[in-house]
């Protein structure tokens, strides 16, 4: 179980690594959206006197479209609902966007190439590689769309100018084999990283809710220790105070607990603790508030509930505590419990509410122990 256990974490972490990776893209992805078709107009400015105009025009025009279909796509990745299902769909869709744009610069730049220009050719190899650049830039925390990207984008012009006779043509394809294996070794370096801070981030943010967690929890019991209660409390009196709906508060103590520790000691006292834990959590419904305010005192805050109705589960709690039997080594401990309870009144602070079940718990105790009182109106 423990195995399994891990193995969804560690499935649950890497889907949070990548959920991270594909949001951070999609912030990135805002600026190369515009510069893509914005260069593309600039560089067909620029080849106006060299290359066929409706050729450019086609070309500029593709990549204006495509432009738009990617402020589409990361319209709807913002209103996308998270979830594991979700982020694979958006992701899927997001590298084939970038594969288009690329796809489209890589081989519709090699229509834009005449015959025998040079200065041409330099300057489309120039912006292909100032694309490829930017790609590496805009998409280093998801490796796999920068190695892809920088293919696209530069394997065609690469391998066409790589079997051109003159040295010119064939300087500049190793130029762009030299920029791809730099990026390919940048980006495995750079997604390293990428994924170990973001590992640590939530590791950390898992650690930091683990130790809230812990500041409000009683250790012995998993119950809500005196902080928690009261906060918890103080937020639910002003909805019911709000609502005029009826609640109540329930005193619970271990009748005789130091008797407890003297004969079985401290881990049979704290056996005791637990077990009335145990059976006060088997007893609440989802709306309750338990929690143990120290030593072996508890207390129960019910909302929608009557006296009637709370002196009906104290009498359950009081009553399952009695019959129980604890084995402890070689031991049976048995013990009671007194309950002291209290319906909400008006106007009253949490601190008066929990004050008046003490007192009906004061009395339970004074009238015997192993009694439900409810206190007074």
């Amino acid at each position: 179980m423990e195995i399994e256990n891990d193995v969804a974490s560690e499935h649950a972490l890497a889907e949070h690594i990548r959920g991270e990776r594909v949001r951070f893209v999609f912030i990135q992805s805002a600026l190369p959206i515009v510069f893509s078709p914005v260069a593309a107009a600039i560089l067909s400015i620029t080849l106006w006197t060299s290359v066929d105009h409706a050729l450019l025009v086609r070309w500029t025009a593709g990549l204006i479209a495509l432009g738009l279909f990617r402020i589409g796509t990361n319209m709807g990745f913002a209103r996308a609902v998270a979830g594991e299902r979700m982020i694979r769909r958006w992701e899927r869709i997001f590298i084939a966007s970038i594969m288009l744009v690329d796809l489209w610069w890589g081989f519709g730049c090699l229509l834009l190439l005449p015959d025998n220009a040079m200065i041409v050719d330099a300057v489309v190899f120039a912006f292909v590689m100032l694309m490829a650049g930017g790609h590496t830039a805009s998409y280093s925390a998801h490796p796999f769309t920068v190695i892809a990207g920088v293919l696209c984008l530069t394997i065609p012009i690469t391998v066409v100018f790589g079997l051109q006779p003159d040295t010119f043509h064939r300087a500049m394809a190793f130029v762009a084999l030299m920029y791809v294996a730099a990026s390919l070794r940048s980006i495995n370096t750079l997604g390293f990283f990428f994924g170990r801070t973001y590992r640590l981030a939530h590791e950390l943010k898992q650690e930091k809710a683990r130790a809230e967690e812990l500041a409000r929890t009683d250790f012995l019991t998993g119950l809500a220790n005196r902080r928690a209660f009261y906060e918890q409390g103080e937020r639910e009196l002003r909805t019911l105070e709000r609502d005029a709906r009826p609640a109540s508060v329930v005193m619970l103590d271990i009748d005789h607990f130091k008797s407890i520790n003297d004969r079985f000691g401290h881990a049979g006292g704290d056996a005791a603790i637990r077990a009335v834990a145990d059976l006060i959590r088997a007893s609440l419904r989802a709306c309750d508030i338990a929690g143990r305010l120290g030593g072996e005192e508890f207390v129960l805050l019910l909302p929608d509930t009557g006296s009637d109705a709370a002196l009906a589960a104290a009498e359950r709690i009081r009553a399952a505590t009695e019959a129980l039997v604890i084995e402890h080594h070689e031991y049976d401990i048995r013990f009671t419990l007194s309950v002291g309870i209290a319906a909400l009144s008006a106007d009253a602070t949490l601190d008066q509410w929990i004050a008046r079940a003490d007192a009906a718990l004061y009395e339970a105790k004074q009238g015997g122990r192993n009694r439900v009182v409810a206190a007074h109106a």
